[in-house]
């Protein structure tokens, strides 16, 4: 049985050290838009084991897969879940195939039985509803924390 818990917090300072922070990435090798960009802002190290994974493999070879990336406090799970960004991303339901097999990948490689930690991933950027990706956390009984960003008050 899976159990997503959702919150609002800071996905980059509130998880406990150790814990692998997730999030929904192309296969082209750009950390351009939406979270990505906070991504790599936070770990500029993961960003070039990143972009070369995209640059050893195809699209077709990445797609569906998890690049879990060692960190010093974090860890950091690339999900590639689209070939692409922007006009030429993948569709919605290609999108949440991959989702399905790059979040069975990343489960498969946590043999140490991290905390899972994640954004709404293939909500922003990639523009895929929410409770979409959440049906298929649920189905494939992944047990993680999504955070919701934290808006200051005006």
């Amino acid at each position: 049985m899976s159990v997503i818990t959702h919150i609002k917090a800071d996905l980059f300072t509130t998880p406990a050290t150790g814990s692998i922070l997730i999030h929904a990435c192309n296969t082209v090798g750009s950390w351009g838009a939406g979270i990505a960009v906070a991504f790599r802002e936070h770990f500029p190290d993961a960003f070039v084991v990143y972009k070369q994974q995209c640059k050893s493999h195809s699209k077709e070879e990445l797609l569906g897969t998890c690049l879990l990336i060692p960190g010093e406090r974090y860890d950091v799970a690339c999900l590639f879940t689209s070939k692409a960004y922007g006009k030429s991303k993948s569709k919605p339901e290609q999108i949440l195939a991959s989702t399905r097999l790059a979040v069975q990948d990343l489960l498969r490689q946590n043999t140490a039985g991290k905390e899972l930690h994640s954004c709404r991933i293939n909500s922003g950027k990639f523009g895929v509803p929410w409770e979409d990706t959440e049906a298929i956390l649920q189905e494939i009984g992944a047990n993680m924390t999504v955070y919701e960003p934290v808006v200051p008050p005006t």
